[in-house]
């Protein structure tokens, strides 16, 4: 198994957790242009029957925004990929609260715009660049009359 030790396999490469949330924490990286990403930090601890704690996995989630929330002991299933030994987290069920939470990120929309206007952008540039070398002739006043060799 490539994920972490507790994860369970899925058949798109994604590994998936249950368990308890311990040690949440939050903060915040600028994305530039005024927009920032929240991230979240936990660990999923799982138990035996007996009570002994037997795997504990470091999880993130990244967004602009989050719908849903977890607090500290909520009981959740998480799932994501998993990279240098942590969970990246792309989905988590609440099972305490019953609420799914999912990461807002920029929306599909506005990556199909900025994908569209640099192709525009570029095409643009590529048709000046041709019709700028495409002329009739020198420029006026460029010298014509060059010595035979």
């Amino acid at each position: 198994m490539h994920g972490a030790a507790g994860t369970a396999p899925l058949p798109n490469g994604e590994a998936q957790v249950e368990g308890q949330v311990r040690g949440i924490q939050t903060r915040s990286e600028s994305r530039g242009e005024g927009a920032s990403e929240t991230i979240w930090m936990f660990r999923i601890e799982r138990y035996d029957a007996a009570g002994s704690r037997t795997v504990l996995i470091p999880v993130e989630m990244r967004g602009l925004a989050f719908h849903g929330s977890i607090q500290e002991g909520d009981l959740v299933r998480v799932r994501g990929k998993v990279k240098n030994g942590t969970l990246r987290a792309t989905k988590l069920d609440n099972l305490t609260t019953g609420a799914g939470v999912h990461a807002k990120g920029i929306p599909k929309a506005a990556y199909i715009a900025a994908v569209v206007i640099f192709v525009l952008g570029v095409l643009a540039l590529i048709l000046w660049t041709i019709s700028d070398f495409s002329g009739t002739g020198p420029p006026p006043g460029f010298p014509t009359d060059f010595p035979e060799p």
